[in-house]
């Protein structure tokens, strides 16, 4: 009797959300970070082995007006150029582990029978969980550590098909990912231009939980 009141009750509440135009969505995603959209197949391959992206979303709608946060893990290898006038010019690299907070709002702009296409945009938050130490080309380490937060924007597209939903991000950075500007590099200063990376995600999710819209 009880599982049966705990049926309806769910049946009941599914009912009232789809009615007053209420939806809730949560589930798993996966995809890669390119520099550059592709649709050869070594591309998308190569974005998956080399920058992974998983993490979970929830989506709330209301009518047609979203919100979308989601939480991603990827990884990262990150080039810099040192310019310094009259010499070289050695390049600084450093491998991450980070996390991505975004927070889309949104508007669904097309509801047509299983398909469903919408725009997406917000601000992101950048958290690093483990980096390697800068080093130049050379394999010279440098003695300057990256921000552990940082911020950025983000401008999505999504359609979703059934319980599958596919996202296509373009982000920018705000902050930028070292506070210094100067490097030293064997008593010798080199100028850090702006480290503001900005980078496409595609990600494919799954609705695990649906309720409503």
């Amino acid at each position: 009797m009880k599982k049966l009141l705990l049926v309806l009750a769910v049946v009941f509440m599914a009912s009232t959300v789809r009615a007053e135009g209420f939806g809730l969505h949560i589930g798993p995603k996966v995809g890669y970070q390119t520099a550059n959209l592709s649709l050869d197949k070594a591309d998308i391959k190569s974005g998956f082995s080399e920058h992974l992206t998983v993490g979970i979303f929830g989506r709330v709608a209301i009518h047609n007006f979203l919100i979308q946060p989601e939480l991603l893990w990827f990884k990262s290898t990150q080039v810099f150029t040192l310019e310094n006038h009259g010499l070289f010019s050695p390049s600084l690299e450093m491998s991450q582990q980070n996390l991505a907070l975004p927070i889309f709002l949104g508007y669904q702009i097309l509801d047509y029978k299983l398909v469903k296409l919408r725009a997406n945009i917000g601000p992101v938050m950048y958290f690093v969980v483990d980096q390697t130490k800068p080093t130049t080309t050379d394999n010279q380490s440098l003695d300057i550590e990256a921000n552990n937060m940082t911020w950025g924007g983000a401008i999505n597209v999504g359609i979703d098909v059934l319980w599958f939903t596919l996202d296509i991000n373009y982000s920018f950075g705000l902050t930028d990912l070292f506070d210094t500007t100067t490097v030293d590099i064997s008593g010798t200063n080199f100028t850090l231009d702006s480290t503001k990376q900005s980078i496409f995600t595609v990600t494919l999710g799954f609705k695990l939980f649906s309720l409503g819209l």
